[in-house]
């Protein structure tokens, strides 16, 4: 039952020429019924604001003229010329779409489908759309109908053009879901499950939303249900998609026996549309790097050089990720992981911060280098990658009986994980070990960093021993000047 279209994931009647002006949207399933065969159900939804509201009485609507016509060998087989009322309005301010659902019965085969719609309030002539559909063979073995999506559906109370086994179903004709609709519903039937089973058998029905490229199932989103064999048997299954990051997926419905075998499968590809909803650390699986940034890295000590450097600006759960992961010699789960930090935090262009990023990583490279570790992982390299580059500094290679030091000032810092400001912040990085580029973090008054109401002591410890923990201010020692550049930045 593969769909075939001429236009995208679905038919979009559109301005084909100066004069017009209705946009729709086309998309369709097939299914079957015992006794009388296959039929086609289409799913039509027309845009508001392409179609004049007219006023009838108080209230204002808008009128769709629609021909279909189905041919074989430019032969028409069936076909219906109807009118799309939409809904009634009092405010043209803004006109809601309209939809609309229509069967037809169709022996096995492929068929032209040729749409003409005018708008009845505007004599503007509408040119012909056509597309090319297959209408498959129905076979004994078990198969199941075309999936088709939902805008919603509830329990049916009188049979209506909507209803199918006993559910009222409003079609969403699009294969595209923006970051504002956060349910994913459809609709599905199995056939012979009887035949092949057999009569009152239990089977499994399992569905699941999996990545397009990599055909990996998305974590949280799979379920199941519990059914008897017959001669028909629906699903209506729901995915809550709230957290669904944007990219391309598949729908998959399955059905399986007693044994858990493979007895049929459908596939429905649809894209999701929501650049604020962040890649989940537990679904990098389904996250696909072809023709990214970083899938030409492929040395595992180069990914994980560029994991670490990524610390300094991660949140916990990130952190914790890298923790267990870096070690791992998995070149394409890291792969996909960098890719996912930066998509995260710029959906539209996950290069562009990243390159803005390692910029300054090769700059603290450069600068705070210590030892054998690169400069990232030095004390004032994490502070300048987390926070930026400083407002004022303070170098103080030596003062009396003090270790080397400086003194760094923040008008404003933000944090880069939260998004909080704190306003007039310091930092005192000191150098113990006297090597001239080894400085650590001794004290600072940001929220969250590390916090020494002795530092004064410490700072003060090259030449002098003091023992009283209470004590936090050296006493008779040459030179105060850091107290003074702390308090005082210049």
């Amino acid at each position: 039952m593969k769909k075939f279209f001429y236009l995208f994931a679905f038919a979009v009647f559109s301005a084909l020429n100066g004069y017009s002006n209705i946009k729709a949207y086309l998309n369709y399933a097939v299914f079957y019924a015992p006794g009388k065969g296959t039929y086609i159900e289409t799913y039509m939804s027309v845009d508001g604001s392409s179609v004049i509201f007219k006023k009838e009485k108080q209230k204002f609507q808008g009128k769709v003229q629609i021909e279909i016509e189905f041919k074989q060998d430019g032969k028409t087989v069936t076909g219906n010329k109807y009118n799309l009322l939409s809904p009634e309005i009092v405010d043209t301010t803004h006109k809601p779409d309209f939809i609309d659902l229509q069967r037809y019965q169709l022996k096995p085969g492929t068929y032209q489908i040729e749409i003409k719609l005018a708008d009845a309030n505007n004599d503007k002539t509408e040119p012909a759309t056509a597309l090319t559909i297959i209408i498959p063979e129905q076979t004994t073995n078990i198969n199941i109908s075309d999936i088709e999506l939902a805008e919603s559906f509830q329990k049916s109370i009188k049979p209506t053009a909507v209803t199918k086994s006993g559910y009222d179903i409003i079609p969403y004709p699009f294969t595209s879901f923006p970051e504002k609709i956060n349910k994913l519903n459809f609709y599905v039937e199995g056939y012979n499950t009887s035949k092949e089973l057999g009569a009152e058998s239990k089977f499994l029905y399992s569905y699941y939303i999996e990545a397009a490229e990599t055909k990996v199932t998305m974590n949280g989103y799979s379920n199941f249900s519990k059914q008897t064999t017959k001669e028909v048997a629906p699903l209506i299954g729901q995915f809550d998609i709230t957290d669904l990051s944007g990219g391309k997926y598949n729908l998959v419905v399955e059905i399986r026996n007693n044994a858990n075998d493979l007895k049929a499968q459908k596939k429905l590809s649809f894209t999701r549309m929501a650049p604020h909803v962040k890649i989940a650390l537990n679904n990098l699986k389904a996250v696909d790097t072809t023709g990214g940034f970083i899938n030409h890295v492929t040395n595992p000590d180069t990914l994980r050089d560029y994991i670490a450097c990524l610390w300094p600006i991660s949140s916990t759960s990130e952190r914790d990720w890298q923790a267990n992961q870096i070690k791992s010699n998995n070149v394409k789960l890291m792969q996909q992981y960098i890719y996912a930090f930066w998509e995260n935090r710029n959906p539209s262009n996950p290069q562009a911060s990243w390159d803005v990023y390692m910029n300054e990583v090769r700059k603290v490279n450069k600068v705070y280098k210590c030892g054998g570790q690169p400069g990232y992982m030095s004390d004032r390299g994490r502070v300048y990658l987390q926070y930026g580059a400083m407002d004022a500094a303070q170098q103080v290679p030596s003062e009396p009986d003090s270790y080397p030091y400086e003194v760094w000032q923040y008008y404003r810092l933000k944090n880069p994980v939260t998004g909080q400001f704190q306003t007039n912040k310091k930092f005192i990085f000191y150098n113990p070990i006297l090597d001239g580029k080894c400085f650590t973090l001794l004290h600072s008054d940001a929220r969250g960093e590390i916090r020494d109401d002795r530092w004064q002591i410490k700072l003060k410890l090259r030449n002098n021993q003091i023992m009283d923990l209470d004590q936090t201010t050296p006493q008779g020692s040459y030179g105060d000047g850091a107290s003074d550049l702390f308090n005082n930045p210049r």
